[in-house]
């Protein structure tokens, strides 16, 4: 699906009261000293979170080429390096330095789940999503627990949330 419609239907599914305050872009670039993508969510037009191939990978790389030894003596592809890469992608993680692709896979997988199975997702995005989602009620919103270990934009996307709802109840 095109990056246009995809985020069109995301948008779609956002509530009322935050419809047009939340947004979701990507960029490719392809000059010289940056390649590769990075995606981005803004509320009321400011960056609120980012992630990107280039800013992901391009340092850790080069530190996880340094821990390798006796690289170029390795068959292609390299043998044994998967638990130097999971711990890599262990550490980005913990930093929330996500891929491009990690926030617009989440995009088109929440498009086929129902909300109430993202809201248990163990994806922060997937989580974030759905929190936003108006067709999680009052109720379903009430009873999610989200504390200071979650993810930063499930955690924004829930103040938002609570935020637009109360004042949605106060125009009722």
């Amino acid at each position: 699906m095109q990056w246009s419609k995809l985020r069109m239907r995301v948008r779609a599914l956002i509530c009322p009261g935050l419809r047009d305050r939340i947004d979701f872009h990507v960029t490719r670039y392809r000059e010289a000293t940056h390649f590769g993508t990075e995606a981005w969510v803004t509320l009321d037009g400011e960056k609120i979170f980012g992630a990107g191939h280039y800013h992901r990978f391009m340092p850790e790389c080069v530190e996880w080429y340094r821990r390798v030894p006796n690289l170029d003596s390795l068959p292609y592809p390299p043998v044994g390096l998967e638990p130097v890469r999971r711990e890599i992608e262990a550490t980005l993680d913990a930093q929330q330095t996500h891929h491009t692709d990690q926030l617009v896979g989440a995009m088109r997988a929440y498009l086929d789940m129902p909300a109430r199975a993202a809201l248990q997702s163990e994806n922060p995005f997937l989580r974030a999503l759905a929190i936003i989602d108006g067709r999680v009620g009052r109720r379903t919103l009430g009873r999610l627990e989200v504390n200071e270990s979650e993810h930063s934009l499930v955690r924004r996307f829930y103040e938002l949330r609570v935020t637009a709802t109360l004042a949605h109840q106060r125009h009722e």
